[in-house]
C-alpha cells in the first residue's frame, strides 16, 4: 500500500519500485546516468555519499550481482527512512544498508569500508548562488547547505580503497573547480563524459571518475538526454530498463 504522501516510481519495467515523497526531494535522471556510468566489474563494495531514497545503490545492486556490500549514507532522516524501506521492499537487505550520518563528521571509513567504489550525486549549488528552496529537504539536497564540495571530497577520499574509483555527477560549469578541488585531495580524473540536454546544446552535467593515482584522462563522447521532440534518446531510455 502506498501512503497518500508518497509515490511508487518504477525502473526496469517495474522490477525496481522506489517510494518517494510527492512534495519532497525526488531523484532525477542524473542519478540514473551516474549509476550507468559506474564501472563496477571486479568490485565487491560500494558507498553512496548522499543516497537520498536509495536509487543508485539499488540500481547498481540489480545491474551488478558481484557487488556484495552496498552502503548508502544519508543525512536527512525522512530520506534515510525511505531508503531503508526501498532496500527492504526490493529484497536487497542482504547486500545493502543505509547509514544515517553527517558526512562532515566522518573520521574513519563507514562500516564495510574502505570501498572499491564511492559514488555521489551531491548538492550542485554553492550558498549565495541561486534561490534557496523554501522546503528544507530540497534546499539541503540541492544547495551546499550541509555539505560543501571540499567536505564531500574529504569523505570520498577517506572511504575509497587504494585501488578504488570515485564517481560523481556535477554541473558542467563547475568542471574546472571540481577537478582542482579533487587534485588537492589527491584524487585524479580517469574518465569524463559531458551530458547535454539536446543534441548541439551546451553541456549541462558532467560524469567523472577519479582514482588515487594520476593516469591519462579518457574523454568519452557526449551523452544526449533528449531528442528534439522531448522524448528520451534510445541510450538514456535503455538505462531506465536495464
Amino acid at each position: 500500500m502506498v501512503e497518500p504522501e508518497l509515490t511508487a516510481d518504477t525502473l526496469f519495467d517495474g522490477d525496481l519500485v522506489l517510494m518517494q515523497e510527492k512534495k519532497g526531494y525526488r531523484f532525477s535522471v542524473d542519478s540514473v546516468l551516474l549509476a550507468h556510468f559506474v564501472e563496477a566489474e571486479g568490485a565487491d563494495s560500494l558507498l553512496d555519499l548522499g543516497c537520498g531514497c536509495g536509487v543508485m545503490p539499488l540500481v547498481l545492486a540489480r545491474r551488478h550481482p558481484g557487488l556484495t556490500t552496498l552502503v548508502g549514507v544519508e543525512l536527512q532522516v525522512p530520506l534515510a527512512r525511505l531508503a531503508e524501506r526501498n532496500v527492504m521492499e526490493n529484497g536487497a537487505s542482504d547486500r545493502a544498508t543505509i547509514q544515517r550520518a553527517d558526512m562532515r563528521q566522518c573520521r574513519e571509513p563507514y562500516p564495510g569500508g574502505p570501498f572499491d567504489l564511492v559514488i555521489s550525486n551531491p548538492p550542485y549549488t554553492p550558498l549565495g548562488r541561486g534561490r534557496l528552496n523554501p522546503l528544507d529537504q530540497k534546499a539541503i539536497a540541492r544547495h551546499e547547505v550541509s555539505l560543501s564540495l571540499s567536505q564531500l571530497l574529504d569523505a570520498a577520499a577517506l572511504n575509497l580503497s587504494p585501488t578504488g574509483t570515485f564517481h560523481l555527477v556535477y554541473p558542467a560549469d563547475r568542471c574546472e573547480e571540481v577537478l582542482a578541488a579533487a587534485q588537492q585531495k589527491k584524487l585524479y580524473p580517469r574518465r569524463l563524459r559531458m551530458v547535454c540536454s539536446h543534441a548541439g546544446a551546451p553541456p549541462k552535467r558532467l560524469l567523472l571518475s577519479f582514482g588515487r593515482t594520476p593516469a591519462p584522462l579518457l574523454t568519452l563522447p557526449p551523452l544526449t538526454v533528449h531528442e528534439n521532440d522531448g522524448s528520451m534518446t534510445d541510450e538514456v531510455d535503455k538505462m531506465f530498463k536495464k
